[in-house]
């Protein structure tokens, strides 16, 4: 019980929903590792080549930024601060990433549900955004802290 009070001392207090949108990317790099056909059913070997990639690079920067937040910050300050820094980094271009995967994939076939290609490529996108900003709002702490 003492280690779950430490915990929530920590990061988690202060920013649950950085652990809760890094615990989901993980569930979803995890869940693409292991469904072969989802989210998508596409034949091309290079693009489930690319996509378990993706998701492999998805899952370490969101168990980076999870380790980072659940880290004791007074005793490895800069384990927390850069490990989350460069997740959110890392998280952002696994977004682009997949972005530009969907956009290729939607150029190159065209697909039957328009509608279902553009909300994906809008929230990963969106992802990208939001995690970039997150990514240049702890670099200016770091900046900050360093002098």
């Amino acid at each position: 019980m003492e280690s779950i009070k430490g915990v929530l001392r920590n990061h988690l207090r202060e920013r649950p929903f950085d652990f809760y949108v890094a615990f989901l990317l993980f569930g979803v790099g995890t869940y693409t590792i292991v469904n072969d056909n989802w989210p998508e059913s596409i034949q091309s070997t290079f693009v489930q080549t690319a996509i378990a990639a993706i998701s492999i690079y998805l899952v370490a920067a969101s168990a980076i930024i999870m380790f980072s937040l659940t880290c004791r910050r007074k005793k490895w300050p800069v384990l927390s601060l850069i490990g989350e820094m460069y997740g959110w980094l890392f998280v952002s271009a696994a977004s682009i990433a997949t972005v530009l995967l969907y956009i290729g994939v939607v150029l190159g076939d065209a697909p039957s549900s328009w509608t279902s290609w553009i909300v994906m490529i809008s929230i990963w996108f969106g992802l990208f955004i939001a995690s970039g900003l997150r990514f240049l709002d702890l670099f200016n702490v770091y900046r900050s802290i360093k002098g």
